[in-house]
């Protein structure tokens, strides 16, 4: 056999960098043995010469990849991931200096997988020298090899399936992302699979990250009124709105919004779907004018901020969790924030973004108060204010002092203390995030201000299901109510109320309309009173003219025939 030598090389490679602590099952090892017969088979029909070169190569490359994804492993609890490749194709020769004088230690050379590997790697171009010979085996032997091949495709076929259609959506990263959240990306668990995906959505990125910056570079407005002079958009995270007061829940957790509904200023909307349960989604879905059923991809829309600065306006953005940090040069991934991480796009979009994360979200409060003291302000603003908000740990989320709930307030609840606690650690981060919005609010109370509120998702919080968090599958009607609904309200100031009562009337009249987030531009884009080629009033849900459409959740069900069927 001319590939016996070059395939056990990359099998024992292969089956070094299985991941152990979750246990080991069949498809650990079917999977290293079709990947390793696959490669070195395709070698057989090369003259000697050439055949022994090309395996040495073939096989010294995978125990390279081999050695990377397995010392990955080792340093940073991950194998190979497109965001480690990422950093390791952005770094430069001192960053990359620097990385190796501080990884690459005793410990390094003294870890038995990694010695393993290193020794695979000085002994696969000694037998393929010395073994230049055909190795003859009995039939018998063949026979068994291939029942073992056979087996090992019948038991990969369908994870190979759902592996391969990450590289089918057509440079649709959303989906991409959706099939990564359901681990498509780790149904073959070798090295080459795992390098392979990380080096195509790397690739994807690029290519749709150019194209939206070519969109949204090139996009201009027709006119502006500045309508709205001053427009805050806050997005929340993880906010299960059957959690909150102002949606039925039988416990306080907003009652400061609550107090604002009841006097008239703050108005919420019953009927609005997020078509993702993964904020990074989520965020290029609100941030560009792109929406479900249009005939253009995203990269061939603009994100909406480009179109504020266009029209006059000073856009800001404070995130207490996407921070550009040290990437100014750019970063691409998977994840559809990657916009959010070039600096050349960041610019772009913002005249200010804050630097800096804070435990709570009520520290990114007072950034957004230093700021706006710190600066004259300006004619017209929008202000983008993204919080941390109910993320896991729920525990992290509020200062123990805020907490409000025990578990004793779920006592009639059919769910063990274990459950109760996390229930109650979600409540009061809720109850803290009633605390953290309000305040945000009492900033802008003297300016002619509006104010639009929206969650990017749900969260699973022992309530129909006895589960918490999300989870990254085709959706049920039950966790679609809890991960899909979301909460949303506009709030206007005296000033707002006084001089725009066309728009409190349009919004009075709008609370029950179903509405999904994708179109959260241009309810924006009509507050700022900005027209373009973009601007749609039959998908502006403050408009008369407003028509909606079918909700798609997860890029292919539809949210209103799921629930209602």
């Amino acid at each position: 056999m001319r590939f016996l030598p070059v395939f056990t090389a990359i099998l024992t490679a292969c089956l070094l960098c299985i991941d152990t602590t979750s246990g080991l099952s069949f498809r650990c090892f079917t999977a290293p043995i079709l990947a390793a017969f696959l490669i070195s088979w395709l070698t057989i029909y090369l003259p000697r010469i050439p055949r022994i070169a090309v395996q040495m190569v073939i096989g010294e490359l995978v125990i390279l990849i081999c050695l990377v994804d397995c010392y990955c492993q080792e340093y940073f609890a991950t194998p190979i991931t497109p965001q480690i490749l990422s950093n390791v194709l952005l770094s430069n020769m001192r960053e990359t200096g620097e990385f190796f004088g501080t990884f690459v230690n005793e410990y390094t050379l003294t870890h038995w997988r990694i010695d393993a590997l290193l020794l695979l790697a000085v002994v696969l171009p000694v037998s393929l020298v010395l073994l230049w010979k055909p190795i003859t085996v009995n039939k018998v032997l063949k026979r068994v090899g291939l029942v073992i091949i056979i087996l090992c495709l019948i038991c990969e076929a369908s994870p190979a399936y759902n592996y391969s259609r990450l590289f089918f959506q057509g440079g649709n990263t959303q989906n991409m992302e959706g099939l990564i959240f359901r681990h498509y990306h780790e149904e073959i668990p070798t090295p080459i699979h795992r390098l392979a995906f990380a080096c195509y959505s790397i690739k994807q990125s690029e290519r749709v990250l150019e194209d939206i910056k070519r969109s949204t570079f090139s996009a201009s407005v027709d006119r502006c009124s500045h309508r709205s002079p001053h427009i805050v958009l806050i997005i929340g995270e993880s906010y299960n709105k059957h959690h909150s007061t102002l949606y039925g829940y039988k416990l306080s957790t907003t009652p400061l919004q609550q107090k604002r509904i009841d006097e008239g200023e703050l108005w919420a909307f019953t009927d609005v779907v997020t078509p993702w349960n993964i904020t990074s989604n989520v965020f290029l879905d609100m941030f560009s004018v792109w929406e479900y059923g249009s005939k253009k991809t995203v990269g061939e829309q603009p994100l909406f901020p480009i179109l504020f600065r266009r029209a006059g306006y000073d856009v800001n953005f404070f995130s207490n969790q996407y921070i550009l940090r040290g990437f100014r040069k750019g970063s691409t991934n998977q994840a559809g924030h990657f916009f959010l991480a070039d600096g050349e796009m960041s610019d772009s979009l913002f005249t200010f973004r804050n630097k800096r994360s804070r435990s709570f979200d009520m520290g990114l409060v007072e950034q957004v108060a230093e700021y706006k003291h710190e600066h004259p302000q300006a004619t017209y603003t929008l202000d983008i204010i993204h919080l941390v908000g109910q993320h896991f740990d729920y525990s992290e989320r509020y200062p123990e002092s805020e907490a409000r709930f025990s578990v004793d307030d779920y006592a009639d609840r059919t769910i063990d203390e274990e459950a109760k606690n996390i229930v109650m650690h979600y409540d009061n981060a809720t109850h803290y995030n009633d605390m953290v919005l309000d305040s945000i609010l009492s900033m802008y109370e003297h300016e002619e201000a509006i104010v639009l509120c929206v969650a990017d998702h749900g969260e699973e919080a022992y309530d129909d299901m006895q589960i918490h968090g999300r989870l990254f599958q085709e959706p049920t009607a039950s966790q679609t109510r809890y991960e899909f609904e979301v909460p949303m309200w506009i709030w206007c100031s005296e000033s707002y109320r006084q001089r725009h009562e066309d728009v409190v009337c349009c919004i009075e009249q709008s609370i029950n309309k179903p509405f999904m987030t994708d179109r959260i531009p241009q309810i924006l884009l009509s507050l700022g009173g900005i027209s373009c080629q973009w601007t749609d009033d039959t998908h502006n849900l403050l408009s008369p003219k407003y028509k909606s459409s079918p909700r798609k959740i997860c890029g292919s069900v539809e949210y209103d025939y799921l629930m209602n069927r």
